[in-house]
């Protein structure tokens, strides 16, 4: 099953979370209880989406977390690869590729441009995308559309 993990789900609540709160800074603690997230895995979530740059950290008594850029600039494939790392939906799809047979299959090449569809509709899909109820409608016709008309071939 392809699945993102927990923390790449909650990283997306997180920062819905710190969208709502605009410029006022939000401890762990009021994360937390906005969330229902424990403040251990508030934590976590924290340091790796901080260490992505999608969120400036303060400490101090006037500490906090702010969200460091508007929910339009902040894609779905920042938060997962903030989590998740590099994707490849394969070992072929992969930047560091230690496949055995890439070079006699005749399927890599596919892979690839497969891999680099997903990229692509993760990253035009933004967290105001899907804080937006009525996108999904919007999405549909914007992305899926739009890959009707793209052969995966050869990409």
């Amino acid at each position: 099953m392809l699945r993102i993990g927990k923390l790449t789900d909650y990283g997306l609540v997180v920062l819905n979370q710190l969208a709502v709160a605009g410029a006022v800074k939000q401890s762990t603690d009021d994360i937390s209880q906005a969330t229902g997230l424990t403040i251990a895995t508030v934590r976590k979530v924290m340091k790796a989406i901080v260490d992505a740059g999608l969120v400036i950290a303060q400490r101090g008594s006037k500490g906090g977390y702010r969200i460091a850029l508007a929910p339009a600039q902040i894609s779905v494939l920042d938060v997962v690869q903030a989590f998740e790392g590099p994707i490849s939906l394969t070992e072929c799809s992969a930047d560091d590729n230690q496949c055995e047979i890439t070079e006699s299959c005749s399927l890599s090449s596919n892979w690839t441009g497969i891999n680099d569809l997903l990229l692509r509709v993760l990253g035009d899909i933004t967290l105001d995308d899907i804080r937006n109820p009525n996108v999904k409608d919007t999405l549909h016709h914007q992305i899926v559309d739009q890959l009707q008309r793209i052969q995966l071939v050869n990409l």
